[in-house]
């Protein structure tokens, strides 16, 4: 397997034009690359590292006002968490994906724990 990527081939990996490759690189957007005479490179390395640099910010969108809230508290139920934050919009189950992701990603931006308050099942999440 070929360590660099061609123009053409990053284009069909991210299922997108060539053409906005190029317009990235005009702008200094998107990943590094190497141009040798007149044809463009992208290492596989920096490609994957890129990849991932985008995944996590797009998986932590939103969850730095989850962060400061819950360090303000100290402990909160879902359902605080949800009219303090993100302007009381999102459901539960976006609340709980929220906090999935903080404390699943690598390295973990919170450690937090799950208490069961009461038999209701009214949870708890709070900053360690």
């Amino acid at each position: 397997m070929s360590s660099t990527l061609t123009e053409i081939e990053l284009a069909a990996r991210w299922s997108m034009s060539p053409k906005t490759l190029q317009r990235w690189r005009t702008t200094r957007f998107g990943p590094a690359y190497l141009k040798l005479g007149k044809k463009i490179q992208y290492q596989l390395s920096t490609i994957e590292s890129y990849e991932n640099q985008v995944r996590t910010n797009v998986a932590n969108e939103g969850t730095e006002e989850i962060i400061l809230y819950l360090r303000q508290t100290g402990q909160a139920t879902v359902d605080q968490i949800r009219s303090a934050c993100l302007g009381g919009k999102k459901s539960r189950n976006q609340i709980q994906q929220y906090l999935y992701r903080l404390t699943r990603s690598t390295p973990p931006k919170i450690q937090a724990s799950m208490v069961a308050l009461d038999v209701s099942g009214v949870s708890s999440f709070s900053v360690q």
